[in-house]
This record gives C-alpha cells, structure tokens and sequence, in this order.
C-alpha cells in the first residue's frame, strides 16, 4: 500500500486512463482484474510489490460511473473497527457492529456522520454477513468499503458472484488498533454522484414468483386456450407441475435486463415466450421420462407411468406443437418472430442429437472419454439454457451480436449443471452415475482405472445394457477412483467459463444479471 497520497493519486490516474482507454465493464470477474492489473503493471513500469493494491483501483474504475447513479440512500458504508484505539474508545457494541460515540478521538464518528446526512446506511463492523443480508433483502444496492487489502480481496469473490457495484479504500496502514486511512478518498466515494438513472439490478426473485404465477392451471387456460379435449387437460395438469422453471426465468430475466423497463408487470409477448419455454422444456420430460424407463420426477409418477406410453408421446409432441405456436402468435413483429422460431429450431435439434448419443449408448454401452461425456451435457442441456436466453434477447430487441455470446455462456452453464447433477446423483439411490447411463463420473473413473477395473466397470455396463439399474460396484469404482473430486474441479473450471464468456458484453445490467445467474442456478 503506497503510504505517500502523492503516490497513490498517481496510481489512480494511471488506473482511471487505462480503463478509459480499455473502455471497461463491470462486472469483472478475479481473472479479468488480475490480467488488466498485470498490464497496468507493464505498461506504467509500477513495481510488482502494488500489484494488490492496482487491482482494488482496477475495481474501482470499473464500477466508477456506476455507483455515481446509484442513490446515496440505495448504498452502504462499511468502515473498520480499528480505526479507533481501542484502549481509549468509549464506543459499544451490538450485534450489527460498533455503536460509535462520536467522541472525535478517530475519524469514525465524522465519516459516518456525514455519510448517514447523505442517506447512507452506515455499519462499523468487521466481515460481510450484515451486508450480505442487506443485499439479499434487496434493501441496498452497491457497497463502499473501507478495509485492509487483504480482507477487501476475500470480500470480492463474493461481490463479484453477485455482481454488486462496489469501491474500495484500503487502509493506508492496518494494525487492528488505530490503523490510518485516507479519510479524503473516503469522502471522494461517498460524496460520488451524477444524475444518471439507476434502473437497479434486476430483481430475480421477484420475477421468479412472477413466473410462477403463469403455471397456474388457470394462467396456463388464459394462455393456452384449450378446447376441452383430453389430451389439453393432460397437458395443462403436467404443465402445472412444479419444477424449478429455469427456462422461463432466463427469458423473462434477460428481456428485463436489455430492455432497462421498470414496468412490474411484464408484456404479453414476453409471459406467451416464457411459457412456449415451458412447454419445451415438459415435452422433454415427457420424452426423457420414456426412453429412461423413469416411473418418478420430482416425487411424483411420470406421465406414462399415468396414462401410458402412446397417451404420453403424443401430449409430448402435443406441447412441443403449443410452444412453437405460442412464439409464432406471441406479437413481435416478423423479423423477430422468425429469428426466434428459428433458434428454437436449432436447439431442438441439438438436443434431439444429444439425447440420442445416450439413447444408443445405452443400446450398445461402452467406454467413454470424459471429453465425450462433455460433449453430451452441451447437446443436451446447453441449448435448453441457451434457447431462453436468445429469445429473451430476441424479444427485447436485441441484435445478433449478443448472440454469440449468450450461446458461448449457455454452453459451459449448461455443462457446468449437468456436472452438478451427477455429483448431487452421486449420494442419491436411483442416479446416472450408478445407474449406467453416460456419466462424467462413470468417464473419469474409467480413466484412472487400471486395465482390471476397467474390464470390470465395461462388463457390469454391457450386463446392464438397455436395462439401467443401480449397480453398487460401480459406485464403489467411482469413490475408490476420486472421481468426485475430479467432477467438482471441472465443475469450477466451467462456472469461470461462463463467467469468462460474459467478457465481450457492452451492457453491464445484462452481464451482471448472467453472472448473479451463475451463482443462482449453480450455487
């Protein structure tokens, strides 16, 4: 930390040209603040011992212009406890933090004052759990923090996961008692303002219970309008089902996010999309559900566990012919109609292609490469993902060059999932892993395995075949060979993918929105 102001003014005009130049946007994740650090580094000659204080001024920048339009009154101040001496300080203590006296023994009591003037909430406290509960209950919306560097770099995982708009000043010197700041910076932060219109995150929650509201069965009768056959209502009751309703949430999500509406009640074109994506996503069910031999989903029986294979088919079909006709009928205009209908078509087909690899994998079983695995979980539940996205960008009036991106971003998220789901199949009693369908952990394990147990591992497959079980030797494999372990390490190889992917994006509501997604679906 530079101890001379001089010094660290000229840091941050070196810092403030570079992001201009670069032309920045927030978020950014650990990786892209450490390479644009490292280059701030070379290209101004500053020694490598700053490097840790240039990627807090990095941060900074970044979210500069952003935080200037967020209200005081949507912001709060974290300050250290140790700017006080503690022998001295008449100060109390709550479970929020530090009670200031505003005796003027420190600069506490005087920044907190005017920062709370402003409208600011105000903690004196050390971690981030009181912030992070503010964050959650959507009563803040971007975070000034006054702290040593290293407790500011373990604070930014988790800012940057959220994506919260955030600045930082470090402590000039940091001893737990008495430590020194530059009390100037920190006024520069809290006083920052502009007449910028702050449109706020968006608040996925709050959309989630939106969508959830249109699989009522009467929401779906609004929309769908059936004509009272029976293979309607077979399809509105399994519509209605609960489910986790990603699909629908990312379209609705994303349109929110390009657009920058503040409207609460969102368009019809964007509830007829969102359901259209429902009902892909139940007509794959329905299909999946057949060619696993599945007699449950989410504790209860599978449609053609109820009705019967024929009856189940064609209510499949029958929705997948409902959600092509919903965006057909939806309102966008033509050109934007026909760019939806055919990403739709694209994704359809990826996912037909994906699911069929299983399907005669599981015919005629044998070994597979963890890269051929992968390459199953991107046909098969990256286009879901990446179908809602596109459309809820198609629908918001975006152009195709987001597309690239959101198809990038869809790819490792949906791999990174289908990584998850096996892992959290591991513990389960009836689950991919054991149950000898094309799994990454059955891959991995099948890679370190000596000749022996791979023999093994093929002959319980080939005894299996057409006919999944839970096969307790092979989980026992799959343990013996830290596959597990192997699976978490890709899967946080992924999540950063997606994260990285984001990079080219211009618009910084629709990137933080992605990457608060990440962390959302993901854990």
């Amino acid at each position: 930390m530079p101890q001379n102001k001089a010094e660290r003014e000229s840091f941050r005009r070196v810092v403030r040209q570079y992001v201009t130049q670069m032309a920045l946007v927030p978020p950014l994740s650990m990786e892209e603040l450490r390479q644009h650090t490292d280059a701030i580094l070379k290209q101004a000659e500053i020694q490598p011992g700053y490097r840790d204080f240039i990627t807090v001024l990095v941060g900074n920048e970044v979210w500069w212009d952003t935080m200037a339009g967020i209200p005081f009154d949507r912001r709060v101040l974290m300050l250290p406890q140790c700017l006080r001496t503690k022998a001295v300080c008449p100060a109390e203590m709550d479970e929020l933090g530090l009670l200031c006296a505003q005796c003027g023994r420190c600069p506490t009591g005087d920044i907190q004052t005017e920062a709370e003037d402003l409208g600011y909430v105000v903690l004196v406290a050390e971690g981030t759990t009181v912030v992070t509960k503010l964050l959650e209950q959507g009563k803040v919306d971007a975070v000034i923090g006054v702290s040593c560097l290293s407790v500011l770099e373990r604070a930014f995982p988790h800012m940057a996961a959220h994506a919260i708009p955030g600045l930082a000043v470090p402590l000039v010197r940091g001893d737990c008692d008495n430590s020194q700041v530059d009390v100037d910076w920190i006024r520069e932060a809290i006083r920052l303002r502009s007449d910028a219109h702050w449109l706020g995150q968006v608040d996925i929650d709050r959309l989630r219970d939106e969508v959830e509201t249109w699989f009522t069965p009467e929401a779906l009768r609004r929309v769908l309008a059936p004509e009272g056959t029976q293979t309607e209502e077979i399809a509105l009751e399994w519509l209605a089902r609960s489910g986790k309703r990603w699909r629908p949430l990312l379209a609705t999500c994303v349109y929110k996010a390009v657009t920058g509406t503040e409207a609460q009640t969102l368009p019809d074109k964007v509830h007829r999309v969102s359901v259209a994506m429902e009902c892909f996503h139940k007509a794959s069910l329905v299909h999946d559900d057949i060619e696993d031999g599945d007699d449950y989903r989410y504790g209860e029986r599978t449609l053609h566990n109820q009705h019967g294979v024929p009856v189940a088919l064609n209510v499949g079909d029958y929705l997948l012919g409902e959600g092509y006709r919903l965006i057909a009928n939806c309102g966008l205009p033509p050109e934007q109609t026909a760019s939806m209908l055919a990403v739709v078509a694209e994704g359809h087909r990826n996912l037909c292609l994906g699911q069929g690899e299983e399907l005669c994998w599981v015919r005629n079983p044998v070994a597979l490469s963890s890269r051929k695995v992968l390459d199953l979980f991107r046909r098969k539940t990256a286009p879901a993902f990446g179908v809602a996205l596109r459309l809820g960008a198609i629908s918001g009036g975006v152009k195709d060059e987001v597309s690239q991106v959101l198809t990038a971003f869809s790819e490792s998220l949906g791999i990174a999932y289908q990584i998850r789901d096996d892992l959290d199949d591991l513990s389960g009693s009836d689950n991919d892993a054991d149950a000898l369908r094309p799994s990454l952990l059955h891959a991995l394990a099948y890679e370190s395995a000596n000749s022996e147990t791979r023999e093994t591992m093929v002959r319980a497959w080939r005894e299996a075949a057409g006919r999944p079980r839970s096969n307790p030797q092979v989980h026992e494999l799959i343990v013996s060979q830290r596959a597990e372990e192997k699976a978490r390490q890709l899967l946080e190889h992924y999540k950063n993918e997606a994260t990285r992917s984001l990079s080219p994006l211009r618009n910084a509501q629709l990137k933080g929105l992605l990457q608060r997604l990440v962390g959302k679906i993901l854990g």
